[in-house]
């Protein structure tokens, strides 16, 4: 079996090594990062991957500019995009001596408002359908649950017979 292309993009470069080398690591997948929209639009018009992990955040052109731009394009359009977002970061506070989960309004004040539908952690399938994706991880997420979406999404390991009309299995 081929190993399946993916794109990460994402502006935090130690999430893009840590999903490149999870996703790696099962030997299924070939995986290229990038760091920001534009070269991820790039990157997609020169050889679209089967499944693209999307950060909605990003400098130059963020996931809704790129999901956008995708879908105009007929060779793109049906592209399966996983969005990922996360409206905060692990923070060291120093006079605690802790690490506490912070809002990221820096980030949101450098590269636009986030909207309101990401904010809600139990609202992933909405969030999927609204933006017209295929998924939505919101951050922070298991390394590990990027690897069963991208299976998913993929259909690896998936009989067809299993498999329902959105690709994931029905119970």
């Amino acid at each position: 079996m081929d190993k399946k292309k993916i794109l990460v993009a994402d502006d935090d470069q130690g999430l893009c090594l840590v999903l490149k080398t999870a996703l790696e690591t099962t030997g299924l997948f070939e995986v290229t990062t990038v760091n920001d929209g534009v070269e991820a639009l790039k990157l997609i018009a020169q050889s679209p991957p089967d499944l693209v992990f999307l950060d909605f955040v990003m400098p130059n052109a963020g996931g809704d500019k790129v999901i956008a731009a995708l879908k105009k394009d007929e060779k793109t359009a049906k592209l399966p995009i996983v969005l990922m977002s996360g409206l905060g970061e692990m923070v060291y506070l120093q006079a605690k001596d802790q690490w506490k989960w912070m809002p990221n309004n820096p980030a949101t004040k450098l590269h636009g408002k986030i909207p309101e539908i990401l904010q809600d952690k139990s609202r992933g399938s909405q969030v999927a359908e609204t933006l017209g994706v295929k998924d939505y991880l919101h951050k922070p997420f298991n390394k590990d649950t990027a690897v069963d979406v991208a299976k998913d999404i993929l259909r690896i390991g998936k009989e067809p017979e299993e498999a329902g009309p959105t690709g994931k299995a029905e119970f």
